[in-house]
């Protein structure tokens, strides 16, 4: 057993905070845009939704599709509950993050800054995050339905992500769906839904108590 795709998770968690401002979008509003989002996230503090991610994957024959609900709550916790096809967990409450899951019977344990594998996410988890430090941005042309697209190519090299393109409902311009390209070729959407924000979820959904029974691998 080996948890998904972790640094694509926690990135994404991030980055579905957002919402991008009102009004018509062209380019030369892009640095306005940008310190938008980035004042949205500030003022965040928590997230509920329900997902859909689709991992197509070099070394599988078809892309794999999975749903679920997904809790966010800063400083950098987070709970992805995996609902189908089968059931997952991944926890964190911003120190330790768990992966279980019941059908193997294991769960891996280990420290939710070496998870992410980058720097990068945890500064975002932690509030302190700014894109424009962090990512060059542009904009893309507009998707079938008018949506908004914005291109962002890390400054420095990433060991999981080579490009992450978001996609923004041009009526409630909130981020609805992202795409999360990895150097080796293989690309995860994630579709976000029934976004609610500011709900304050209770701390002990970010918790995890390892059943009777299971395997414990603790990773390093």
């Amino acid at each position: 057993m080996k948890p998904p795709q972790r640094f694509v998770l926690i990135f994404f968690c991030m980055m579905f905070l957002f919402r991008a401002p009102g009004g018509e979008i062209s380019a030369q509003d892009l640095n306005t845009i940008i310190d938008q989002i980035q004042a949205e996230y500030e003022r965040t503090q928590d997230i509920y939704a329900t997902f859909t991610q689709i991992s197509r994957l070099r070394s599988l024959p078809a892309p794999k599709q999975s749903q679920g609900i997904v809790y966010f709550k800063k400083p950098g916790k987070m709970r992805w509950e995996y609902t189908n096809p089968e059931q997952q967990l991944l926890v964190s409450n911003g120190k330790t993050m768990w992966y279980y899951v019941a059908e193997d019977s294991q769960v891996i344990v280990q420290n939710a800054e070496d998870a992410y594998g980058s720097r990068t996410p945890v500064t975002f988890l932690s509030g302190m995050g700014k894109l424009q430090n962090d990512f060059y941005m542009k904009l893309l042309p507009s998707g079938e339905k008018g949506e908004y697209k914005l291109e962002l190519l890390p400054k420095q090299p990433q060991p999981e992500l080579a490009k992450l393109i978001l996609t923004v409902d041009p009526d409630s311009y909130r981020i609805i769906h992202t795409a999360v390209y990895d150097p080796y070729g293989n690309i995860t959407d994630v579709f976000l839904h029934s976004i609610e924000t500011n709900i304050a979820p209770p701390d002990d959904l970010f918790t995890f108590e390892i059943p009777d029974g299971v395997d414990v691998i603790r990773q390093n």
